[in-house]
């Protein structure tokens, strides 16, 4: 099947790339290599965040991640003209992002789950490297404190620093990671758009921040 697409996150995956995409509707979908929902090759990503896409797909859900579209063919690509204005009016404004402020989720908390991707407003995002020399994130949203997000996104993992406000795209695998003896579905920010309020614009640039 055919659908038009704005990239919204092309973000590190083990050798590849996981790819988040806002449909002309406002359903956020995940572009995959495989019905097992691996990650998208180089070859495959010849695009970058904000193109505008027209593709060939095969509906591929998983077990929690029912978003899961195979990805057969880029048929066109285009630069996007896409505003902030025309980006938050997908926004999802949940109490809670997943459930809780934790930067995982239970196997009891992933059940019945209807979408594994959140596109939300934060503030106060700061990015930083922990002890392991691993990028992490802390910020705000709807006034309670969210601490130590993997952070995925390829731009954004590099340096740290602080960014005042920011429309995120935060996403759940479909297999838990074992860690301390639990199976944890961990949260990652796999794609950060800086707003510059003065100018009510996203700063593109990712490094002019």
């Amino acid at each position: 099947m055919k659908m038009e697409v704005t990239i919204l996150a092309k973000s590190d995956k083990h050798t590849g790339y996981c790819v988040g995409a806002i449909t002309k509707n406002g359903d956020i979908v995940r572009l995959v290599r495989d019905e097992e929902g691996h990650a998208l090759n180089e070859e495959q990503c010849k695009f970058e965040k904000m193109d505008s896409l027209l593709i060939d797909v095969t509906h591929a859900p998983l077990k929690h991640q029912r978003e899961n579209y195979i990805l057969n063919e880029v048929i066109e690509k285009h630069k996007s003209h896409i505003t902030i204005n025309d980006l938050t009016r997908f926004l999802t404004n949940p109490r809670f992002i997943f459930s809780n402020e934790n930067p995982w989720l239970t196997e009891e908390e992933m059940q019945g789950r209807k979408s594994t991707l959140l596109l939300v407003e934060v503030d106060d995002l700061q990015i930083y490297q922990n002890d392991e020399d691993k990028f992490k994130a802390d910020f705000t949203y709807n006034n309670q404190a969210y601490k130590k997000f993997s952070i995925t996104d390829p731009k954004f993992k590099t340096r740290e620093r602080k960014i005042p406000k920011a429309i995120v795209l935060i996403s759940l695998p479909d297999t838990p990671y074992t860690r301390y003896g639990h199976e944890l579905y961990y949260k990652f920010i796999s794609a950060v758009y800086p707003i510059k309020d003065t100018e009510k614009s996203f700063v593109f640039d990712c490094y002019r921040i």
